[in-house]
């Protein structure tokens, strides 16, 4: 909220909205719906699941003239079961008919959409997340070569597959006496995760900091960044990393392979812990690999992710441009 008021705009909060689902969510609903009809906004641009839902239809309702939603990754799942995941693919197929272009920050997501037929493709656009040029940076030769570090800026949730990761840094280390992590960020599980390194009497090789909105100087003294999902839209993280010249350790699924490959990184497969544990012990046995895969790295991020190429592509959509 500072943020946006630092930039002059205007804020309006829907107090009744909880992330859960939940009975307040008609209240949310009509809020939203009466702001959409007070205001008569020229554009609604939704993003998230629930608000995504309920911003959409509410704004077909109001009759607004152009509705947008960005998906970044899709509220159905395949570790969920199948009445949940039915439902949930349903509702996405609802919300979509409502608006008129769906934005996905990756083209796997994309291509499922369209195969389990919840849109049209004229409705379905790609536009992969990008970040600022003044926000990027390459942070190599900053390290300290005596050891080799594993670093993550992570939320501690089930998403991120964190506890699954800890376990393993904490096995890697003991398989290898160079080997360092720092898992930054904070959520639901840091407390477990902070007790299982203490349990295993890591807590001056594997560092969980906290959280901090400043990573340039934690990716500077990173070898390699890790991301062991279970899911994933289009991380920023991973960006993020990559700008700064660091491999990649990544989860083998679909989002983060449009992402990584052997020339830049390494890709392990979900629930496969003596995989994870083996890559990241290969990993720290080969810097000078990892060195070469980290400036790959760099040049392909470029390639993929380009600041101003979403820029335009969003303008284009505004503006109702056909080669959005």
């Amino acid at each position: 909220m500072d943020a946006i008021q630092q930039r002059g705009w205007t804020y309006l909060p829907i107090r009744s909205f909880r992330h859960a689902i939940s009975p307040t969510d008609l209240i949310s609903f009509g809020e939203i719906l009466y702001l959409c009809i007070k205001y008569r906004f020229d554009i609604v641009h939704t993003n998230s699941s629930k608000p995504g839902l309920l911003g959409r239809i509410a704004a077909r309702i109001a009759g607004i003239p152009l509705i947008v939603h960005s998906i970044h990754g899709t509220a159905f799942q395949d570790y969920q079961s199948p009445l949940v995941y039915r439902g949930y693919m349903m509702l996405e197929k609802l919300a979509n008919h409502c608006s008129d272009y769906s934005i996905f920050v990756n083209n796997s997501d994309r291509l499922k959409c369209l195969q389990l037929g919840l849109l049209p493709e004229r409705k379905a656009i790609t536009i992969y997340n990008a970040l600022r040029p003044d926000v990027t940076e390459n942070s190599s030769g900053q390290r300290d070569p005596k050891s080799f570090t594993i670093g993550s800026t992570i939320r501690f949730s089930e998403q991120k597959n964190v506890v699954n990761l800890t376990v393993a840094a904490c096995k890697a280390c003991k398989m290898n006496d160079k080997l360092k992590f720092i898992l930054l960020g904070d959520g639901e599980h840091f407390n477990l995760c902070k007790s299982i390194v203490h349990s295993h009497r890591l807590s001056q090789r594997i560092i969980l900091p906290g959280w901090d909105s400043d990573v340039k100087p934690w990716l500077k003294v990173f070898d390699a960044f890790i991301l062991y999902s279970r899911w994933e839209a289009m991380p920023y993280s991973i960006i993020e990393a990559m700008h700064a010249g660091l491999p990649i350790i990544g989860s083998d699924i679909p989002s983060i392979r449009e992402l990584v490959d052997d020339s830049v990184g390494w890709l392990v497969r979900l629930n496969d812990h003596d995989m994870l544990v083996s890559t990241m012990i290969d990993v720290a046995s080969d810097p000078s690999g990892a060195k070469l895969k980290g400036t790959a790295a760099a040049k392909k991020v470029v390639q993929i992710s380009d600041y101003n190429s979403m820029i335009t592509s969003y303008r284009n959509i505004y503006e109702g441009k056909s080669d959005a």
